[in-house]
């Protein structure tokens, strides 16, 4: 007995360690309240894509907490350039967090002993101005790379982030690694893109009646879009992608941070009685004449995903993962069902997949439809929200050199502090955007298959 109870006791201690150990390498999101965030890099950043994916989510996730983001991104730059206009255009907003996406620019000219080098002196400064330091390693350059066959600059930038990723275990600094988590997915998806982009003129081309052997085309662009892997663009070029591949981009970085993707569930049954509810409120369910009604009141709200990037939700999983929004309804009669939210159509599910639970942020605009979900309409509000923000950003970052330079007029630090209150009352408006509103849900069995379409992507 006494050998039995040593070894439970042991396997007791191991586990408890185990956890411990589990919980400590989890990553913890480094957004806290009260936080200003300045986004320090180059003109990846400063295309204001995936920055603005990113600071949509954290207002999207994080209602309670007050916080502020700040593009600071300009063409060409490298460490040394961001550090030699860090004091205006980087320490100049009092941030709290400083995130550094570099790299694109150095690989070209300088080794990675050295890029490590100046980014220690990065992080130097950063602390100097007592803000936390957030490292993202630069994104990889789509250029059909893999990890097995690395192409020119993507050979450098993969010893940038492996390099960055023990540095910044070594310092207990926060860092997120976008180059390793896309490089192997745009490469193999590359020589799709081309198709892709063929396809997308092919559809055009089939909406024209007077075009022999149009129903053939048309049956080809059917079977391509119920092939299993279909063809996307990430857009742009191969240094600079455009929404889609950006959306990729916000979504890696999100995930390595360790951003929250629960939002909220809910499960009902078929006879109306909610069963399970989780990050909402969900009051006046009933089930009458088979269609289940119910008002749900979320905590937060999902990733306000961008009309033009709304492709990326099949192709890369982990942009839903980070935006767990669940309808689930059991017992329901085999069928199609429409879901319509405020009164307007979302969707068409049928009964298993609501048995099995339905993500609504993968609920894209229903074809031809008048109206779109509130869903959607408040995710676009969140993303034109914090896209005026940093137009205001940019007036701000315009007039910043000129007001902070040695002797620069009284009128000028005028001009700046007044800028700087636009910005504040623009995060102001993005957090009125980002509010969570009570939604009315209704499921009704659906009308006749041609006249229900489906909104989902």
């Amino acid at each position: 007995m006494k050998y039995f109870a040593q070894c439970l006791l042991s396997t007791i201690v191991l586990t408890m360690l185990a956890q411990m150990a589990a919980a400590q390498t989890k990553a913890e999101f480094p957004l806290k309240d009260g936080d200003v965030w300045v986004m320090a890099g180059d003109s990846i950043t400063a295309q204001h894509l995936h920055s603005n994916y990113f600071e949509a989510f954290c207002f999207a996730r994080y209602p309670n907490l007050k916080f502020a983001f700040r593009n600071s991104g300009v063409g060409g730059h490298t460490i040394p350039s961001t550090l030699a206009r860090f004091d205006y255009d980087i320490a100049a907003w009092k941030p709290t967090v400083i995130s550094v996406e570099l790299g694109m620019n150095d690989q070209g000219n300088t080794a990675t002993d050295k890029f490590m080098a100046n980014m220690g002196t990065m992080v130097e400064r950063i602390c100097g101005v007592k803000a936390r330091p957030v490292i993202l390693s630069a994104s990889p350059m789509n250029n059909g790379s893999t990890m097995a066959n690395l192409l020119s600059g993507n050979r450098r930038l993969d010893e940038y982030a492996t390099a960055l990723k023990g540095y910044a275990a070594k310092e207990s600094i926060p860092y997120a690694d976008q180059f390793h988590a896309l490089v192997d997915l745009w490469g193999v998806n590359k020589p799709k893109e081309t198709l892709a982009g063929t396809l997308g003129a092919l559809k055009q081309v089939a909406q024209d009646d007077s075009i022999a052997g149009v129903e053939q085309l048309r049956a080809f662009l059917a079977a391509q879009e119920k092939a299993p892997t279909k063809a996307v663009s990430m857009q742009g070029d191969a240094v600079h992608p455009g929404p889609p591949g950006q959306l990729m981009m916000a979504a890696a970085l999100l995930k390595g941070l360790g951003a929250d993707g629960a939002v909220s569930s809910v499960t009902l049954d078929a006879a109306g009685k909610v069963t399970d509810s989780k990050g909402c409120k969900v009051d006046a369910a009933t089930a009458d004449g088979g269609k289940i009604a119910f008002d749900r009141l979320d905590e937060r709200l999902p990733f306000p995903i961008p009309d033009d990037a709304r492709t990326m939700l099949a192709f890369y999983p982990v942009i839903l993962d980070l935006s767990q929004y669940t309808l689930k309804v059991t017992g329901l009669k085999e069928g199609s069902y429409t879901l319509t939210i405020n009164g307007i159509v979302a969707a068409t599910l049928t009964a298993k997949e609501l048995d099995a639970g339905v993500n609504l942020t993968a609920l894209g605009p229903v074809p031809q439809a008048k109206d779109v979900s509130p869903i959607i309409v408040q995710g676009r509000a969140i993303l034109a929200a914090v896209a005026a923000k940093e137009g205001v950003v940019s007036q701000w970052r315009g007039l910043s050199p000129k007001a902070s330079a040695a002797g620069a007029a009284a009128e000028l630090k005028d001009q700046l502090a007044a800028l700087t209150k636009t910005v504040e009352a623009a995060d102001e408006k993005i957090r009125e955007a980002a509010k969570p509103q009570k939604l009315h849900c209704e499921l009704a069995p659906a009308p006749a298959p041609d006249a229900a379409p489906q909104g989902k992507q």
